[in-house]
């Protein structure tokens, strides 16, 4: 229902204006109007479906005055107002580039994705460890189904176990601690192989010439004249 208007004629008692019943219907219903008018029953709301990725600036209602939320810039957004709109300005987050050894990717997109990736026996593990989000590169030598190396490898002096077969192309260190270079100077012997277990010079010559002296308790008739002591 609207407000109703009182004709009230040109002039006073023309006979052109309503008479009095109809002048108080007017009245009695503008009366009514008021009253469904009454501030307590008007209100307002956020229009919205869902409430998990929409926020509302309706706040409540305090008698005839309807109040609203403010909206707040947060980190490197600025907000601007005019009379008729509000301004979000997000211009000033810094937009974040990838780069590596192999190349650089470009700010990522609404829709991109970025994903880690091991190779070459690598693995790169997303998960959460103790309620903390963690990216994990496993990159130990045992992943690798053929592992090579790009430079020297330094142990440490930490002891390498477990080999079966070292295959090389030189040794440059101590040996039971001799210097396998002072071999040089031995040269024109020949010592045999290593299983013959030769192990005194006397034990060389005999593997030479072979020497039956016989027994202690019955020597052999041979004589050898290996010289003097001095």
């Amino acid at each position: 229902m609207t407000v109703s208007t009182i004709n009230i004629g040109n002039i006073a008692n023309d006979g052109t204006g309503d008479d009095l019943r109809e002048a108080f219907i007017k009245v009695n219903n503008n009366f009514l109007e008021l009253e469904a008018r009454n501030p307590e029953q008007t209100t307002a709301s956020n229009q919205f479906a869902d409430t998990s990725a929409t926020a509302g600036i309706f706040k409540e209602k305090d008698g005839f005055n309807l109040k609203f939320k403010n909206l707040t810039a947060g980190n490197n957004i600025t907000l601007t107002t005019d009379d008729n709109q509000i301004t979000i300005d997000t211009t000033g987050i810094v937009s974040i580039q990838y780069t590596a050894d192999s190349g650089v990717i470009n700010p990522l997109g609404a829709t991109d994705l970025f994903k880690f990736a091991g190779t070459g026996g690598a693995t790169a593990t997303l998960g959460v460890q103790s309620n903390v989000k963690q990216l994990v590169i496993d990159s130990r030598l045992a992943n690798e189904s053929n592992p090579t190396l790009n430079g020297t490898l330094n142990a440490n002096n930490n002891a390498i176990t477990g080999v079966s077969t070292i295959q090389v192309n030189n040794i440059d260190s101590l040996i039971k601690g001799q210097d396998v270079t002072d071999l040089d100077s031995l040269i024109g012997f020949n010592f045999g192989t290593f299983n013959q277990g030769i192990t005194n010079w006397i034990e060389y010559f005999e593997s030479l010439n072979p020497v039956n002296l016989g027994s202690i308790t019955a020597p052999g008739a041979l004589n050898i004249d290996l010289g003097s002591i001095a």
